[in-house]
């Protein structure tokens, strides 16, 4: 299955990870924007209209940064706009919102290993859509002391991005690392 099909599959469960563990909407009116152009952009992907999703998601994170909202809320907007635009087939976009997310993340307090793996994971499936298989294999493996941390539907969707880099790694240098990467994608199914 290729990537974009099971990105599709996969987006509204991968929606259930979008919500973020605090009200922004409490702290200032520009979290509040934020929060309802963030439930705008994810009502609008569920209805499969990615071009007024991307709008959203564009707007609440501009709105989030504005405000200047925590790292983790931060994170949470350049991964929902990074998903989106891979959704659009726009995987330059999408690679760069997803390494922001990434080191936003990673240098959030506190950490969220489940949040890492996502967006590793993310990563690395917009980085196979270029044809950049080695990079996002190295992100991959990254993730992999992380996946048992992540919900059902994210495990599913990881299952899947491993089986398919370890197809393509299959005969190559990094055999190897194709065969753990499908041995994991057993384990998370």
């Amino acid at each position: 299955m290729k990537t974009s099909t099971i990105s599709l599959l996969c987006a509204a469960s991968l929606l259930a990870g979008c919500a973020t563990t605090s009200d922004p909407a409490a702290s200032s009116p520009g979290l509040a924007a934020s929060s309802a152009q963030h439930d705008a952009c994810n009502a609008a992907e569920l209805k499969g209209q990615l071009a007024e999703a991307e709008l959203a998601c564009t707007r609440a994170l501009d709105s989030a940064i504005k405000a200047g909202a925590k790292d983790e809320l931060l994170s949470q907007r350049q991964y929902n706009l990074g998903r989106v635009k891979r959704l659009l087939g726009k995987h330059v976009e999408a690679e760069a919102l997803y390494k922001q997310a990434l080191a936003t993340e990673e240098a959030a307090l506190p950490r969220s290993d489940a949040r890492i793996g996502r967006r590793l994971v993310e990563l690395a499936s917009a980085l196979s859509a270029q044809g950049k298989w080695q990079e996002g294999a190295a992100y991959l493996e990254r993730s992999l002391p992380v996946l048992h941390k992540l919900p059902d539907t994210s495990r599913a969707y990881a299952a899947e991005v491993l089986q398919q880099y370890a197809k393509q790694l299959q005969g190559g240098a990094q055999a190897a690392l194709g065969r753990r990467f499908m041995e994991t994608a057993a384990i998370l199914k």
